[in-house]
């Protein structure tokens, strides 16, 4: 993993561990909730 990789690596961990801890409880906030961390997600499947 270059330098750049395992910043961003590192940036992923960050937001998801941010969202995970600010959950939102109305349905709206909910939908876009789940869209990023399935962004997130995704993105650190890459990494494997």
């Amino acid at each position: 993993m270059t330098k750049i990789e395992g910043k961003r690596h590192r940036e992923l961990l960050k937001q998801k561990e941010h969202l995970e801890k600010n959950r939102p409880h109305d349905i709206d906030a909910m939908r876009a909730w789940k869209h990023s961390m399935n962004k997130i997600l995704q993105e650190l499947e890459l990494f494997k």
